[in-house]
């Protein structure tokens, strides 16, 4: 009888620790109050009927969630009764909300390795860490599948354009869906995210003496991001892999130091990856052939931006040209995939006040390991949206007090247009939100494929 009561006396701590976690799971599946309470009654009844025995309470957590999804999903499948119980929801209401069950009817569609890691990632919000945790495989595995998951989404949905808006979320980024509302994203910084790195503070530097040395200048932690790809991908994954490598590599400098202020002799692998040791060269073949990518290779300066737009196959990204508008080229280099980086300024006359501001086009190919991250400040500092062009494309937009960026995921490429300010301002970066549009509007994204 003691033994009974205190498999009782669990399983309350358990339901009382981890019923909101179950039922906003319920939820985010069911659409409704009513079969979301009744699908984590069966989640628990199934914990009771198992006597599951967990080493941790995130062990019980990811149980639960995995039992949870599994249990709606079975449910799921009557999808007439779903529909039945929205009909009472506004018109607009039941656009999205039946755009959202299509896509997670497709989810639903994939193989089981597949959805349980879309659903885990997009839906609930979980890092490949701590899903891989829960299925107990390699964060590496998580990435592949959640890579294969999209494609296969995105394979499928080629011929339902109605539901492109809501299917873009998950094949680009996130879809988060709480318990009150049902949101959609595209990607966002965070998964461009890789970290944190120290940087010289040359905030004032007007106050440093002329003479001083670089080590004495103070540092700053400041966010990283890639201009490889978005999480999940391949190209995020390997340029991921790489930071760790290099953030436990010759930590002294000592091996760097040998080489002084020569070269190497590892030819591109120096220029683009700059290595500097056999083991680096290595690792860069390991990589591109771990997440089946090409190396960036045949570097080459471009003169002039009509140049660039042919040898990297692409039509005229500088469309907004009449008398408000003036591009100027800086300069750019490319790779033979099309991977290019262009520096330039352009002004116009926007709708309040005129702008001139300097921009670096970052055009990343799919397919191909390109190491370049940007340093953003603090993350968190930013205010991003989704933003659709006068031209149709759908952007990311992140504007904060000292940088704004557009980023853009076309079919084959990924774009970061790293905004430098508004050089009528002063000294001081100054950006709206209203002039970071309008520059949005400014380039043509779909020449780019």
């Amino acid at each position: 009888m003691d033994s009974l009561l205190h498999v009782d006396e669990e399983i309350a701590n358990i339901y009382n620790r981890q019923y909101k976690t179950v039922y906003r799971i319920c939820f985010s599946f069911m659409k409704n109050a009513v079969d979301a309470e009744d699908m984590a009654q069966e989640t628990f009844l199934k914990l009771i009927s198992c006597k599951k025995q967990f080493e941790s309470q995130e062990h019980e957590k990811a149980w639960l969630i995995v039992t949870a999804s599994n249990t709606c999903k079975d449910e799921l499948r009557r999808w007439k009764r779903r529909l039945e119980k929205i009909k009472s929801l506004s018109q607009q209401e039941i656009v999205v909300q039946e755009e959202d069950d299509k896509v997670l009817e497709w989810v639903m569609a994939l193989p089981v390795k597949y959805k349980q890691v879309i659903y885990l990632y997009y839906y609930e919000g979980y890092h490949t860490s701590e899903i891989a945790s829960m299925l107990h495989c390699s964060e590496s595995t998580v990435r592949n599948q959640l890579l294969r998951g999209r494609r296969l989404l995105k394979k499928n949905s080629m011929c339902h354009a109605k539901t492109g808006v809501v299917l873009a979320a998950v094949l680009a980024g996130s879809l988060l869906v709480t318990s009150t509302v049902y949101a959609v994203y595209t990607y966002g910084l965070r998964d461009l995210h890789l970290g944190k790195e120290n940087v010289l503070d040359l905030s004032k530097r007007e106050e440093l003496p002329e003479e001083v040395s670089e080590k004495h200048i103070p540092q700053k932690e400041v966010d990283i991001i890639t201009l490889g790809g978005i999480a999940g991908s391949s190209e995020y994954s390997a340029c991921s892999e790489w930071r760790e490598f290099l953030a436990g590599y010759d930590t002294d400098g000592a091996m760097l130091s040998k080489i002084g202020n020569g070269f190497a002799g590892f030819g591109e692998y120096e220029l683009v990856y700059h290595c500097y040791t056999q083991e680096m060269v290595d690792k860069v073949d390991e990589i591109c052939e771990k997440y089946e990518l090409s190396k960036l290779q045949d570097w080459a300066a471009v003169e002039d931006y009509v140049t660039l737009c042919r040898q990297t196959n692409i039509g005229d990204i500088c469309a907004g040209v009449d008398e408000n508008v003036i591009w100027d080229f800086g300069s750019a280099y490319m790779y033979d995939d099309g991977t290019f980086s262009m520096d330039g300024r352009v002004s116009w006359n926007g709708s309040s006040i005129p702008c001139v501001t300097d921009y670096q086009f970052e055009r990343t190919m799919k397919g191909s390991f390109n190491p370049v991250t940007l340093n953003v400040g603090e993350i968190g500092e930013y205010r991003e949206w989704d933003y659709v062009t006068g031209s149709g494309q759908v952007v990311l937009l992140a504007n904060s007090s000292s940088k704004a960026l557009i980023i853009v995921e076309r079919e084959h490429s990924l774009i970061i247009v790293n905004v430098l300010g508004d050089l009528l301002s002063g000294d001081t970066f100054e950006m709206s939100d209203e002039k970071l549009e309008e520059l949005a509007n400014l380039f043509d994204f779909a020449a780019i494929p």
